[in-house]
């Protein structure tokens, strides 16, 4: 993004500033003039000389408002950690029909209502719905989908799909909106992202803006605007890559992550072969999915597009060393590591 566009609008905007802009607009100032009241001021509020009073009363009474709100806002401001664990009223998600055949908990739905933990979510072939949380964001729900409310706490919101299709934009601060799929959890952090999961389990992830993690048991993918990801029943989230990339490389990454013994030789020779500086983003996946040998080629590959910052060594990166791999994250630049792990604690 360019400096230039926080001044006066000149630059090129990053996604992320146009989608806060889209949400704080409501609030945007609507010209014109603070109208104040005329004539003196009441004796209540006057000190000081006669020609003065007017000129003190009111900026002392703006001030002591002003402070008190600041204060005030302070003192009350909640810890995110505890709102993780805070109880919170049930229901603040709205499930409404769009089109088609909607059920809520096996019932036609022919206007909003406020959905239950566990009330199952269906459209028919033909439907769609949304389903909404002011604090949270908005969910638009393709046909023959079926999804369910498993948490709903401020901090903790969790759905879950188990089949169908949903476009997602949430407003909520990262990790505090999770949506289950049969084969792996998609953590959101401040993104717009669309999500399939086939009848299998079989599930897909393709971010909008800014960037999603996709988890499993520890296995992580992190997706940022512009590639997607798929995620398999058994293995958990596959290598993400961007949709630019050749097809040829796609189809590499993808015998790589179903391989069920060692390191798939030709199709890591093609991904290799094939990489770009914009592939980075899946090479440093792959440097903790392959076995020794096939993670020392992709380091040497990753290294020659994007060397690796000080103190990051080939002997700590194939030792796993977590420091080391993220900081060569944060070097690539698609989005810092640090984030997402600050809200992991």
């Amino acid at each position: 993004m360019s400096g230039d566009y926080l001044w006066d609008r000149s630059g090129r905007p990053d996604p992320e500033v146009e989608a806060f802009e889209r949400v704080l607009a409501p609030l945007r100032h609507r010209g014109g003039a603070l109208a104040l009241p005329s004539g003196r001021p009441p004796a209540a509020v006057r000190v000081g000389p006669p020609r003065h009073r007017a000129v003190i009363a009111v900026p002392l009474a703006l001030a002591a408002a002003v402070a008190l709100m600041v204060a005030g806002t302070w003192v009350a401001r909640p810890d995110p950690r505890a709102l993780r664990t805070a109880a919170a009223p049930a229901g603040s998600w709205t499930f409404e029909p769009v089109s088609g055949t909607v059920r809520l908990a096996s019932e036609p739905v022919a206007s909003g209502r406020r959905v239950s933990a566990d009330e199952w979510m269906e459209t028919g072939p033909d439907a769609s719905a949304r389903l909404t949380a002011g604090d949270v964001g908005v969910l638009r729900i393709g046909p023959h989908s079926r999804i369910r409310v498993v948490r709903d706490a401020p901090g903790a919101h969790r759905l879950a799909l188990a089949r169908g299709s949903l476009d997602a934009f949430i407003w909520a601060s990262p990790r505090q909106f999770f949506i289950e799929t049969p084969s792996a959890v998609a953590v959101d952090l401040g993104c717009a992202y669309r999500l399939e999961v086939d009848e299998d389990g079989t599930g897909r992830l393709r971010v909008t803006l800014g960037w999603v993690g996709f988890e499993l048991d520890g296995h992580e993918s992190l997706v940022p605007s512009g590639a997607v990801c798929t995620t398999r029943p058994g293995r958990g989230p596959g290598t993400p890559h961007f949709e630019d990339a050749t097809p040829g490389f796609r189809r590499a990454l993808a015998a790589l992550d179903t391989a069920a013994g060692p390191t798939d030789g030709s199709a890591l020779d093609q991904v290799v072969r094939e990489a770009r500086p914009r592939d980075t983003l899946s090479l440093w996946h792959l440097l903790t999915r392959l076995d020794t040998t096939g993670a020392s080629r992709v380091y040497d590959r990753l290294a020659a597009l994007a060397p690796p910052p000080p103190g990051v060594s080939k002997e700590r990166v194939l030792a796993g060393h977590r420091p080391a791999l993220d900081a060569w994250w944060d070097s690539l630049g698609f989005a810092p590591v640090s984030r997402y792990r600050e809200f992991m604690r």
